[in-house]
């Protein structure tokens, strides 16, 4: 087992390593755009990186969830080829339908969202961006099947290196604004499909198969209520915001997003590793034991983050990076809705979690109407908060959203694929978190750098006397670091 947990956890932390590198371009983009651009602005680039979001599933349609299952179970090599080749086709051919259709309706488009024809060519621009990442998906995965995490990883730090460079380019020194933004996204998909074009050409062949794409449509048909749905709880706010308190307001919380986008650093890096290990561990007797026991250190990792950023986003935020600070000031109250967004990434994590059972056992129709719960709960919360709590009432409807199919997906995944998780050590965990947690607002420790770091050793220690850590854990991480 704990080879097992060795293997999901050397792949978790190279694209760990590699997803923050590539994210942290997040980071050095931060301090440029809000300095630099208007919370207007702002909250347009916002908008239409909302609108990014659920048009790039329609771009895919499950497709590139679906290649990834077939491809792993497969082995065959000429079969492989074959999977791919039908996916990439399939994606090509109704990409260029629904480019020219959105290039058509550019003018319309920009009305919807931005009450203005003005941004047309935001649209149109878009329209590249989405075009070159529903085909490098398909690639990207075909990565990850193989477990080439450092290639992976490699060609997206590349892609990054370039957006950072064209963002300061056509923000910091054209003056571009949200425009130049687009183009630096536009820039970087394209060298990254043009990087991932040897992994394409070696799986890709004059082979296109009716029958496969039937059966990796069928497969992909729930993924796609369910990805909208995903993706509706992590955007939809944006479109109420704007709606109920203007553009502005929408830029002040997708920057405040973007902060509490470094838990969601960690989520998605075990997501990557997540999929390929459970499907090639579900083989191993002691497979369940495993899973329960990844679903501990995952909380304990997840718990000991939540605290961190709990403790220091105000400090990170007035963070001074060669004359800027890492938020224009217009933008620093929007640290008021870091805490609820990262714990509902938190819930997210949990989510990804219990989807072993469901995959395992191809239930996958079951996240339709989970997530479809999870959709509908958020737009009801959005309604009913946001002209009550402002923003904070977007961050509690994410929060309730990940909450309520978490909650769904456990019962559902219990029920045909039992997993006898560690709920003794799961409560220590919990428990100890709250304590600090309180601990932290009761002094009001907000600047108290030194104060914050022990409780983070006090917490450690609470866990290490209650006998969270197993004696078996302590010499095998003992081991470990004799060895490094």
């Amino acid at each position: 087992m704990f080879q097992s947990l060795l293997r999901l956890t050397k792949h978790s932390a190279i694209y760990g390593i590699g997803h923050v590198l590539s994210r942290s371009v997040i980071i050095f983009l931060l301090p440029l755009h809000t300095n630099l651009i208007s919370r207007q602005e702002y909250g347009i680039a916002t908008q239409l990186f909302a609108f990014l979001a659920i048009m790039a599933i329609v771009y895919s349609y499950g497709l590139n969830t679906a290649f990834l299952q077939f491809y792993l179970l497969e082995k065959n090599k000429r079969k492989r080829k074959e999977i791919f080749s039908t996916a990439f086709y399939a994606t090509a051919t109704t990409s260029v339908i629904f480019s020219i259709s959105f290039l058509i309706f550019a003018s319309f488009i920009s009305r919807v969202l931005f009450h203005s024809p003005e941004y047309a060519h935001l649209i149109r621009i878009s329209v590249g961006i989405l075009s070159m990442d529903a085909l490098l998906l398909l690639s990207f995965n075909v990565l990850r099947a193989l477990e080439k995490s450092v290639n992976f990883v490699s060609i997206n730090l590349v892609s990054v290196g370039i957006n950072l460079f064209f963002n300061i380019y056509f923000v910091g020194w054209s003056k571009m604004g949200v425009t130049g933004i687009f183009y630096a996204n536009l820039i970087s998909s394209g060298v990254t499909l043009a990087l991932l074009l040897p992994v394409t050409v070696n799986n890709l062949s004059f082979v296109f198969s009716k029958k496969k794409l039937i059966e990796m449509a069928q497969f992909a048909l729930p993924f796609i209520p369910s990805t909208v749905s995903i993706v509706l709880i992590n955007v939809i706010d944006r479109f109420f915001i704007t709606k109920y308190m203007g553009l502005e307001a929408a830029g002040i919380y997708g920057a405040g997003y973007k902060l509490a986008m470094f838990m969601n650093l960690f989520i998605t890096a075990f997501r990557f590793a997540w999929q390929p290990f459970f499907v090639s561990t579900a083989k191993q007797e002691d497979a369940k034991q495993v899973f329960s026991r990844v679903f501990t250190y995952f909380t304990l990792i997840c718990s000991i983050l939540f605290l961190i950023f709990l403790m220091f986003v105000d400090q990170i935020v007035r963070l001074d990076l060669f004359g800027f600070t890492l938020f224009g000031k217009a933008f620093w109250d929007s640290t008021n809705i870091v805490p609820v967004i990262v714990l509902a990434y938190v819930f997210y994590g949990f989510y990804l979690n219990f989807l072993v059972g469901i995959y395992l056992k191809e239930k996958t129709k079951y996240l339709m109407y989970i997530n479809g719960v999870g959709a509908v709960v958020n737009i009801f919360g959005n309604i009913l908060l946001i002209p009550v709590l402002k923003l904070m009432g977007a961050a509690y409807a994410t929060l309730f959203s990940y909450f309520i199919m978490t909650l769904l997906i456990y019962f559902a995944a219990q029920r045909i694929y039992y997993i006898k998780y560690e709920f003794n050590r799961l409560f220590r965990v919990i428990f100890f978190t709250v304590i600090i947690y309180f601990i932290f607002h009761i002094f009001e420790l907000q600047f108290a750098t030194f104060i914050k770091i022990i409780l983070i050793f006090v917490y450690l220690l609470f866990l290490y006397l209650s006998g969270f850590f197993e004696t078996q854990e302590i010499k095998k991480v003992k081991t470990i670091l004799k060895k490094i």
